[in-house]
């Protein structure tokens, strides 16, 4: 019998190959049995003796609030409640849970904050967890107040009261909103010109009565507010500065969250009877600032619309101030915005609004852009876009083509509200460039006595801007260094691909949304120009 020696190899090899892997796989099993369980998440921070550094890692016990944990790692997704930015430390994060009665908190190095309630309050893997603090706290026990028990009176005759007595209707089961994330219980029906005194929070029964006879003059102001005191301060002083009738201009303030500071401030001026405000308190978790402020303005909406009956609104912001024709301007406009469905809003803003551009204190115009920052919509727009209302960038989503459908906004040359707003979801984007400098009108304008005929309708304005653009002198934009000296309107055409340099020599924001340039009117742009009416042009309307 012949031996086949590479065969007998190969079978050696092979049974070598398989007594070696049963070892491993049974000394694998042995050390599973035998080992604890090994935690993989971020460790518990270590207190060291050491200069602080940047980030979350740095912050040691010494920054911690007593009652409350902090541990590396996210645990954001487990939090219901508000958000906070710019919060400096975990510290102070800690110290808004403390105040709230939270029992978890959630702190990021670039200042943000989220403050709630957590079934557990446990960390969740990410990918940055090393810029991520969080905690547990005990909520803080406060003692009550003594109760003064006044003494019984003593049972007198029935006699009638010479002060007739409130009628307050039994309010029927009120239903629940949930437009824009927010949730609340809120009644059906509401006065427009009757807001009921308590703050309409969600959560609490509010009656409000019927709103069948609503004055369909009343135009409410909405002030959007969140968590900068300092700032509501400030724009409050100066619509109550300029605001001349109360009762067709009532603010209306909605917040988002609880911020204390924030609401002292709006309890103060509901004191005295001068504002009436909202709650938006959202159940559900939203990721970042601009989600959550989408939400908070599609739910504001609802309830100024959907809710309380009003048939049209202006919108502000906290870090909004206004000139004193701000209203007069939105009174005399009202009515062109009603009646001409090819308008969709009217604004207080000019986006192009630094003094070198904006000298023309009386001109108003039609614009394809929609610039925000202080304006007017009617509930039918909202009743229109409500149901496609955006998770996030509400603005971008009004500027889109197929929610502007080719309809335009009023806007001033020299706009009516500031923006003071540095600080913010935006992270202060286009502040420092263009926002900070765009002035405030310091020229009041009689606005309903102006004539405005020349806006009213789209055939108006095309005919208005034919003649102004044609009977200005005209330049090629490579011809303007030629050009010594403007003492007379220009008109200064030039190509797509030249715009960003356009823009440059001009001071001018040199963005666009969805194909429409800051301020434009069919390509056309209005401004002003060495103290003269200028108008960029790329085709239509010159001849």
């Amino acid at each position: 019998m012949s031996l086949n020696v590479p065969h007998c190899v190969s079978a050696c090899c092979a049974a070598g190959k398989f007594v070696t892997f049963v070892a491993a796989l049974s000394a694998l099993r042995f050390w599973t049995l035998l080992a604890p369980a090994v935690d993989l998440r971020p460790k518990t921070t270590r207190v060291v003796a050491s200069e602080p550094k940047v980030g979350a890692s740095s912050f040691t016990l010494a920054h911690m609030v007593p009652g409350c944990t902090m541990e590396r790692g996210y645990a954001n997704r487990h939090i219901i409640g508000p958000e906070r930015f710019g919060v400096s430390s975990p510290k102070e994060c800690m110290g808004y849970c403390r105040q709230s009665q939270c029992n978890c908190w959630s702190w990021k190095d670039d200042g943000f904050c989220r403050t709630g309630k957590a079934e557990k309050c446990t960390y969740i893997a990410s990918e940055d967890d090393d810029r991520w603090m969080y905690g547990s706290c005990n909520p803080e026990q406060r003692t009550p107040a003594p109760v003064k028990v006044a003494p019984m009176p003593v049972p007198g005759p029935l006699v009638p009261s010479p002060v007739a007595a409130k009628f307050v209707p039994r309010p029927s089961p009120a239903p629940v909103s949930k437009q824009g994330q927010g949730e609340g219980v809120m009644p059906s029906t509401a006065s427009p010109t009757q807001l009921a005194s308590t703050e309409l929070k969600p959560g609490a029964e509010t009656v409000l009565p019927d709103t069948s006879k609503a004055d369909s003059s009343v135009c409410p102001v909405l002030l959007i507010t969140h968590q900068r005191a300092g700032y509501l301060q400030r724009a409050l002083q100066s619509i109550f500065e300029h605001r001349v009738r109360p009762e067709t201009n009532p603010v209306i303030a909605s917040q988002d969250g609880d911020n204390a500071d924030v609401r002292s401030v709006l309890q103060k001026y509901e004191a005295t009877g001068q504002l009436k405000f909202l709650q938006f308190s959202p159940k559900t978790f939203m990721p970042t600032g601009y989600q959550r402020l989408c939400a908070h303005y599609g739910w504001a909406f609802s309830q100024i619309f959907d809710v309380l009956g009003y048939e049209q609104a202006i919108v502000l912001e906290e870090d909004l101030e206004i000139a004193s024709d701000f209203f007069s301007y939105f009174q005399a406009t009202l009515p062109l915005l009603r009646s001409d469905s090819n308008l969709f809003c009217v604004s207080a803003w000019n986006d192009n609004g630094k003094p070198e551009l904006a000298q023309n204190s009386t001109a108003i115009y039609r614009s394809d852009f929609f610039p925000g920052l202080g304006w007017m919509l009617l509930r039918s727009f909202w009743s229109e876009v409500k149901k496609k209302w955006p998770k996030e960038y509400w603005d971008d989503f009004l500027r889109r083509t197929d929610i502007r459908l080719e309809r335009q906004c009023l806007r001033p040359e020299v706009s009516r509200t500031h923006t003071f707003g540095e600080k913010g979801v935006s992270r202060g984007q286009y502040y420092k460039a263009h926002l900070v400098s765009n002035h405030l009108n310091e020229k009041p304008v009689d606005w309903t006595s102006m004539n405005l005929s020349h806006v009213a309708t789209p055939a108006a304005f095309d005919a208005f801007l034919t003649q102004q653009v044609n009977a200005a002198k005209k330049f090629r934009f490579d011809e303007l260094e030629k050009v010594a000296q403007f003492d007379q309107p220009v008109a200064i055409r030039y190509d797509d691909k030249q715009w960003k340099r356009v823009a440059h020599h001009f001071g001018l924001m040199e963005d666009d949304k969805a194909g429409i340039r800051r301020g434009s009117y069919k390509g056309v742009l209005p401004f002003t120009w060495h103290q003269q009416p200028a108008y960029l042009v790329r085709d239509w309307p010159m001849v």
